[in-house]
């Protein structure tokens, strides 16, 4: 069922929510929120001009003036802020928070957050539950934020034993009315998955990229590339700290991703080299039959 089917938008399902962090993915929760009526108010922090910009753009309602200030008397708060800041952000927000206040997160690495959350909380741990949006793009900052982001994308929650029924449940309604389909998955799965299916394949990409910047050819293949570098490479226009901090934050999963890409690029350089026309049908067959698999996007 499609998010939100049944939904009256003149009644907000939160009375007030807060929003740390307004990248991409912050800013599109906050820009779904308001154009949804999923809450009465949107409060939102960002450290530095994202969150004056933010409320300039119609994203907001108001703006904080710190982390601990925006989830003052809140019903939900939603941490988007960069993966390296979370420990100090669930810090800093603990004290503030309501005794029934729902949790919830963007980080597309799910271990280490679940971790820095139980550590912080306490008590209220059991009423954060740890989620991935599956949307984004290589725009970043306010800007690239938008309010259909999360319609028809899988969200995947990864509640923990502590987990409290009622704040799942709020959680996940939260982010269907956002548009969301939603689903849920062990944490430890979720990092080894996302380390095949994103984590390394952004870094390969920025190796493709940074080899032909760093080439002879770097000039002239910006001027000769047609649709198939384009394709290839279109995440490569990504934030390089944001993705930076996530191959870091999930090393272990994403250095298996890669040695597994090493075992295939030294068989085509070997394939290439011994001038071995089969090796390179078989390898390329493998990967052509692999990829007409992969399912289209949902519309």
């Amino acid at each position: 069922m499609n998010a939100g089917a049944g939904f009256d938008r003149s009644v907000p399902r939160f009375q007030r929510i807060a929003v740390l962090g307004l990248g991409l993915i912050g800013g599109s929760v906050a820009a779904a929120a308001r154009a949804r009526g999923v809450a009465g108010e949107v409060v939102g922090y960002a450290p530095g001009a994202d969150a004056a910009l933010a409320l300039e753009l119609g994203l907001l309602d108001r703006m904080a003036e710190s982390a601990a200030q925006a989830v003052d008397g809140v019903d939900l708060v939603v941490l988007a802020a960069p993966i390296p800041a979370m420990p100090g952000l669930f810090d800093e927000i603990a004290a503030n928070l309501g005794d029934q206040a729902l949790l919830t997160d963007v980080a597309s690495t799910k271990r280490s957050t679940i971790a820095a959350a139980r550590s912080a909380l306490g008590s209220r741990f059991a009423r954060f539950v740890a989620a991935h949006p599956i949307a984004g793009g290589e725009r970043h900052g306010p800007r690239a934020a938008r309010p259909d982001l999360f319609e028809s994308c899988l969200t995947l929650l990864c509640p923990q034993a502590e987990t409290d029924s009622q704040a799942l449940e709020g959680v996940q309604d939260f982010w269907t009315s956002l548009g969301a389909r939603v689903s849920q998955m062990d944490a430890q799965d979720h990092d080894q998955v996302f380390a095949e299916v994103s984590h390394w394949p952004h870094a390969a990409v920025f190796a493709l990229c940074a080899a032909i910047a760093r080439g002879s050819r770097a000039e002239d293949a910006l001027r000769f590339a047609g649709a198939g570098l384009r394709d290839t490479t279109r995440i490569g226009a990504s934030s390089a700290s944001l993705w930076a901090d996530i191959v870091l934050d999930n090393r272990d999963a994403v250095l298996e991703c890669a040695r597994l890409f090493e075992d295939q690029l030294r068989s085509i350089i070997a394939a290439l080299e011994q001038q071995d026309r089969q090796a390179l049908v078989e390898t390329f067959g493998v990967a052509a039959e692999w990829r007409a698999r992969l399912p289209a996007p949902p519309r």
